[in-house]
């Protein structure tokens, strides 16, 4: 018998929560946000182009009404390229209104030509914001798209029946089969796959038990760190350690020691810039790292403390040691073994304290 998809598989894909920003600063990491932006510009620049020139020669059909229809479709397209062209990456709620603006322009741009195969054989051009929205989307703003296509197919569809006096119906059903494979049956399907992918890289990159960042997600987070500074700032490492932790699941058992690592990893990552990456390193050892300025480091590493050491059931401590460095390039791997020297001596000193290490350049 074959395999059939987990149902419950496909519940989890429905509900994905938006990875939207994930998706952004993975491109931003790698320099392609940018060339892309260019790219989205120079598809609306060209469609711009074509339907100004439309105006002036009409392709198909004639009249003061397809040429307004032409204008329109030529200043939305241009400024469509010039909103990519010179404003940031749009916020998801922002690029989801661009996909339904791109939809009405595109499927505007089929009609125009007045007359029904013509429209029909234009309409896969929809396939453009469908391929956007499976990269960058989730599954209900495709639904929308899909929901979009089924409209302008339908009517185009029954346009082209009433066009054609002979086998109309036939001919309309067929075409209009054929439009919506391309349009709505593939993405769907690519969409799955495409999140399947991303979240099986996204899970060898997090940490299961506390679904923080793990020690080989490190360089992949950096790199968005790194792409997002503003201004001066300064490498900061933070090396935290649970205090007493093997008491704890001695005393406790370990699922209470899981309950407190999980708590632990959220009050970190409560205390720190959205910016900063934080990591579970092993164990009870977790990770901050940030581009602050070196001065705000010892506030930040004191709010962790005071964070961690909130009551609790069981309650527990941690000692901290913090390291930055000042010096353009600088080396996290150095910058991080510094951080872990000066934890190492808020322990022997008792614990529930920041250690700060010298500087190092």
């Amino acid at each position: 018998m074959g395999e059939s998809a987990d149902p419950g598989l496909l519940r989890q894909w429905w509900h994905q929560r938006d990875d939207y920003q994930w998706r952004i600063d993975f491109l931003r990491s790698r320099g392609l946000l940018t060339p892309l932006r260019y790219v989205i510009a120079g598809i609306g620049a060209v469609m711009g182009i074509l339907a100004a020139i439309n105006v002036v020669v009409p392709p198909a059909a004639d009249g003061a009404l397809f040429r307004i229809g032409w204008a329109v479709t030529a200043v939305g397209s241009l400024a469509w390229a010039v909103r990519w062209m010179l404003l940031r990456w749009p916020s998801a709620r922002e690029s989801a209104v661009l996909v339904i603006y791109v939809d009405v322009i595109m499927t505007l741009s089929t009609v125009l030509f007045g007359d029904a195969n013509l429209a029909m054989s234009g309409i896969p051009i929809l396939l453009c914001a469908g391929g956007y929205v499976v990269f960058f989307h989730g599954p209900r703003l495709h639904l929308v798209h899909i929901g979009w296509c089924l409209l302008s197919v339908g009517a185009i569809a029954v346009w082209l029946a009433a066009s054609m006096p002979e086998h109309g119906l036939q001919v309309a059903v067929s075409r209009a089969v054929i439009a919506l494979l391309v349009t709505v049956c593939i993405l769907p399907a690519l969409q799955f796959g495409f999140w399947l992918l991303q979240d099986s890289s996204m899970q060898s990159l997090t940490d299961p038990l506390t679904e923080l960042t793990n020690r080989r997600g490190l360089t992949v987070s950096m790199k968005r760190l790194d792409a997002r500074v503003d201004g001066d700032t300064d490498l900061c490492a933070f090396l935290i350690d649970v205090d007493g932790f093997k008491v704890v699941n001695d005393t406790h058992g370990h699922a209470v020691g899981d309950e407190v690592l999980i708590r632990t990893a959220r009050r970190i990552r409560d205390s720190v810039r959205s910016d900063a990456v934080v990591v579970r390193w092993g164990g009870e050892e977790f990770l901050v790292v940030d581009r602050i300025p070196a001065a705000q480091a010892a506030g930040v590493a004191e709010r962790i403390r005071t964070a961690v050491s909130a009551p609790a059931r069981p309650v527990v401590t941690a000692s901290i040691g913090l390291a930055t460095c000042t010096r353009p390039g600088s080396d996290l791997a150095e910058v991080i073994t510094a951080a872990d020297v000066a934890m190492y001596r808020a322990k022997a000193r008792g614990g529930d304290r920041v250690a700060i290490a010298a500087d190092l350049c």
